[in-house]
């Protein structure tokens, strides 16, 4: 089998990996500006005379799913338990924070000290079955989970919580301070030759408009620290025991690894991340209503986190923007290559997602993530640092020469 040798190859610690890192952080900050200015209202994209709506509103309910697929990956990417229940906590989070704010006049980052410690001490509670059962079984318990909460947020004595079938409104927004000019951005990027047409037509920007820019930046941020917390923890020995737990538990119990502890603390964690997940959606949305809270949420973040690639930071990334868009980017389509018209009339929303998930299955069956990656192996390589010739040990001995 022949191989072929990547066009660019980086070693790590060398100011030319930096350089390729910092160029990757650059297209991130510069997409996060395109979707914030250019899609502030809602817009479209034209694929084979179909129009696909975009807006920075539909991102940022992609990025609450993000957040919530993010935790996902630490108990069943990382861990190897098969939960369905993360609905849950993405629906306890929502209410949490839509009633302190709401009721309790609390600001939304001031929020997560409750909903955090709340959501993280549920998920230890939940977590404790899954010390006797896994599997299909652990699956079926925590599918249970979700399906009741429905049900729960609509009992008498939570109903001046939760407002019952009505939901719960919250009218808080996210105010930009005064000192970030905004419309001075926008006047910029309007200025800009060939692209400069998507960013409006220079003349400033609604009080509303500038809501709705701000609170998707703030919620980028709060993505972020997320996602940089849970990269920390699996680099770490907690994290690679978690790891060890889930290749072979077994092996991890001999090593010494308590497997009731790290298994009982993954579903802390993810369900911790639940609840962030859930105070992104209800801010943005400005209601938490009970029929966005079903088992069906639980099942679409577990299809997420297939596509877009298990036991992957960036496949949460991905899989968020599928759920949120792929359903109804499907409903939408009416033309197709190669496949009569009349075969796209009518509800085949479903049938064009459920088709495109078989093909991803089969194509890419470590997610897209994974396609991703063998695509760029083609093109760029990482190398590992290499450790300096005759470096000491950590306890200060020589190295033996043989």
């Amino acid at each position: 089998m022949s191989t072929t040798s990547p066009k660019f190859v980086f070693t790590e610690g060398t100011n030319r990996y930096r350089a390729y890192k910092f160029a990757g952080f650059a297209m991130l900050a510069l997409l996060v500006l395109i979707v914030a200015f250019a899609y502030n209202d809602t817009g479209s994209i034209t694929l084979f005379d179909n129009s696909y709506k975009l807006s920075i509103t539909r991102v940022t309910k992609a990025i609450s799913f993000m957040v919530a697929i993010l935790g996902l990956q630490v108990v069943a990417g990382f861990t190897g338990q098969l939960s369905l229940g993360q609905g849950f906590f993405f629906g306890t989070g929502a209410y949490i924070s839509a009633w302190l704010v709401a009721d309790q006049h609390w600001a939304w980052f001031t929020s997560l000290l409750v909903v955090v410690p709340v959501c993280f001490v549920f998920g230890l509670l939940f977590g404790i079955p899954a010390l006797r059962i896994k599997g299909l079984y652990l699956a079926l318990v925590t599918l249970g989970l979700a399906a009741i909460f429905p049900s729960l947020i609509k009992l008498d004595f939570l109903l001046p919580y939760t407002g019952g079938a009505a939901g719960k409104q919250v009218d808080s927004d996210f105010v930009p301070p005064s000192w970030l000019p905004l419309d001075g951005i926008v006047d910029a990027l309007h200025k800009l030759p060939l692209i400069g047409q998507y960013f409006g037509d220079g003349g400033g920007m609604s009080s509303k408009e500038e809501q709705r820019v701000w609170t998707f930046l703030m919620m980028v941020m709060l993505a972020l620290i997320c996602f940089k917390l849970v990269s920390n923890l699996i680099k770490s020995r907690p994290g690679r025991a978690i790891r060890a737990v889930r290749d072979n538990e077994t092996s991890a119990a001999v090593n010494g690894m308590s497997l009731s502890f790290h298994k009982t603390m993954s579903f802390g964690v993810a369900s911790a991340l639940g609840g962030v997940g859930g105070m992104i959606y209800v801010a943005e949305l400005g209601i938490a209503s009970e029929g966005d809270f079903t088992q069906l949420i639980s099942i679409l973040f577990i299809v997420g986190m297939v596509v877009g690639g298990v036991g992957t930071l960036s496949g949460a990334a991905i899989g968020g923007l599928v759920i949120a868009f792929v359903p109804d980017w499907a409903s939408s389509t009416q033309n197709l290559p190669g496949i009569p018209e009349r075969w796209l009339q009518g509800p085949t929303g479903g049938l064009i997602l459920g088709a495109g998930l078989i093909i991803i299955t089969f194509v890419m069956p470590g997610g897209v993530v994974s396609g991703v990656r063998k695509i760029r192996d083609r093109f760029v390589r990482v190398l590992p640092q290499t450790p300096a010739l005759g470096s000491s040990a950590d306890d200060g001995s020589q190295p033996t020469t043989v």
